[in-house]
């Protein structure tokens, strides 16, 4: 637990809490539409799990949603030092599709779309000239070990970079709690099996309806 936050708010242990750090990853963009998308990644994604995007369109970035529908193993690429990749085709349906968001992503399918295009149930899918602006958060997982409502102390298997923000949720009360937690911390702990670390995350922003979550759960740990 970050060390200005053991002097701010009192952290407790728990367990059984688990979360993800969301990893910016690239993909490719094989069709798309107001409702939807196919996609290609490096990682296969969940069925029936929600992911988020990020489109760059201009200055700013288009946040959506999606729902993965169907997923299957396309393809295998060969990298020069011989090791196999897997590339996998995903179906992609956008659930938080509004009336700003629906005309940012208009626009950006306009601006960088191509003469081809596919029909699909529902209507039609379009082919877009670039991928690059466009990324999926994937999840890496971590187990939360002593929470308080300014930091958590956390455990994974891979090392994070001291000072870095990233975006991250975890799970009380059967509630998702989403917060952008900074880094103030990293140690190794060595193992005969796994090597895995633990981290300090200080929470640098939060919803007010996410804090009121956190405290809640933090109010019951009081109590026992």
């Amino acid at each position: 637990m970050p060390k200005e936050n053991k002097r701010r708010n009192k952290g407790y242990f728990v367990n059984g809490v688990q979360g993800n750090v969301l990893y910016p990853s690239d993909l490719h963009i094989i069709n798309i539409s107001i409702d939807g998308a196919a996609i290609e990644t490096k990682k296969r994604l969940e069925l029936n799990k929600e992911y988020s995007f990020k489109v760059k369109y201009k200055d700013s970035f288009l946040h959506l949603k999606g729902l993965v529908v169907w997923s299957i193993l396309s393809q295998t690429e060969k990298r020069d030092s011989g090791e196999i990749i897997p590339v996998y085709k995903t179906g992609i349906r956008f659930t938080n599709i509004l009336n700003e968001r629906a005309n940012m992503l208009l626009k950006f399918i306009e601006e960088n779309r191509i003469k081809t295009y596919e029909k699909r149930f529902g209507g039609i899918r379009v082919k877009i000239a670039s991928s690059e602006d466009v990324k999926i958060d994937l999840p890496c997982k971590y187990e939360v070990k002593k929470i308080s409502l300014s930091g958590m102390l956390i455990e994974t298997e891979s090392p994070f970079e001291i000072n870095v923000k990233h975006e991250m949720e975890f799970l009380v009360n059967d509630h998702t709690v989403n917060i952008i937690g900074k880094v103030s911390n990293c140690i190794k702990i060595v193992s005969e099996d796994v090597d895995k670390y633990e981290i300090g995350i200080e929470f640098i922003e939060m919803s007010d309806k996410d804090k009121e979550i956190l405290k809640s759960f933090i109010d019951a740990l009081e109590e026992e």
